[in-house]
């Protein structure tokens, strides 16, 4: 099956179950998507800083704050201070194994 704990599971759940959160992770996603070498990729370009977010998303910075410690806490992102900025990046480790779970649902039975 996949290494996440039921309680994990639902820390997830509940911190996708609102618009903003969901949007978040789609808009850091897209961009790190967009990085060329995601093993040696240079923060500017991997990561979404949390004012970068705030203008994108038309948000006060505080409140996207909010949403990312909630994602963070769940494990599906990171974040990482460099002088004044916070980058955020998706935590792929823990997605693939979300994914992994998701796929146990595919899998047919026989009887």
């Amino acid at each position: 099956m996949t290494n996440l704990t039921f309680f994990e599971l639902s820390e997830m759940f509940s911190a996708l179950s609102g618009e903003v959160r969901i949007k978040l992770l789609k808009v850091i996603n897209d961009k790190h998507l967009n990085c060329k070498d995601t093993q040696n990729c240079d923060l500017s370009e991997r990561c979404c800083d949390v004012s970068e977010l705030s203008k994108k998303m038309n948000l006060p910075t505080s409140t996207v704050s909010y949403h990312l410690k909630e994602l963070r806490k769940a494990g599906l992102i990171q974040t990482m201070r460099k002088q004044r900025h916070v980058y955020c990046s998706i935590n792929l480790e823990t997605m693939e194994k979300l994914a992994q779970f998701f796929k146990t649902f595919n899998q047919t039975r026989t009887k």
